[in-house]
């Protein structure tokens, strides 16, 4: 049995990072593009990218800026390819939408956390609501079933549910940006 090289611990520790930052990419690229499908595409071309140039990347440095980066230039390639589509954004518009979605991102770890915060802090049935509509992706249809309340009550449920975590959340964010 051989030693692993340089060479594969180098790759294992790529494959690692690039795969933590699957979600931040896909963010990056749904930003980009606004549709959950061309984000998609944009990602896999950007992996593709990423994995044939893995080489270049020095461990260290920013990957994150890395990898946005080289999105970012896939994206505008896949521009160049849909420039028929009837509507196409300039160049000055993209870097805007691109520099909002970094600093969006920036604070993507501590939304996710404030969010996890807030859902244990619902009251138990509205977290039961929110469970079925986001984790199981029941329609309010089939979770007026399944709880046995009408299609109207699931909905003003979840509205209220959806308001308080938002209000709760924006709550924790001003207490973090005040800390």
């Amino acid at each position: 049995m051989s030693m692993p090289s340089k060479k594969d611990d180098a790759c294992e520790a790529f494959v690692e990072l690039m795969t933590s930052f699957q979600g931040h990419l896909y963010g990056y690229a749904l930003s980009l593009t606004a549709d959950p499908e061309a984000a998609n595409d944009l990602l896999q071309e950007t992996n593709v990218v990423l994995w044939k140039n893995w080489k270049e990347f020095e461990p260290g440095t920013n990957f994150k800026a890395w990898s946005f980066r080289i999105a970012h230039f896939q994206f505008m390639a896949l521009r160049q390819r849909r420039m028929r589509d009837r509507l196409c954004f300039g160049d000055g518009l993209v870097t805007v939408i691109a520099a909002e979605a970094k600093e969006l991102d920036d604070t993507y770890e501590q939304r996710v956390a404030s969010l996890a915060s807030c859902l244990e802090q619902l009251r138990p049935r509205w977290r039961e609501i929110i469970r079925l509509r986001y984790s199981e992706g029941l329609a309010v249809q089939g979770m007026s079933t399944k709880i046995g309340l009408s299609a109207n009550a699931i909905s003003q449920l979840l509205f209220r549910a959806r308001k308080c975590l938002i209000d709760c959340v924006k709550r924790e964010h001003v207490q973090e940006a005040s800390t």
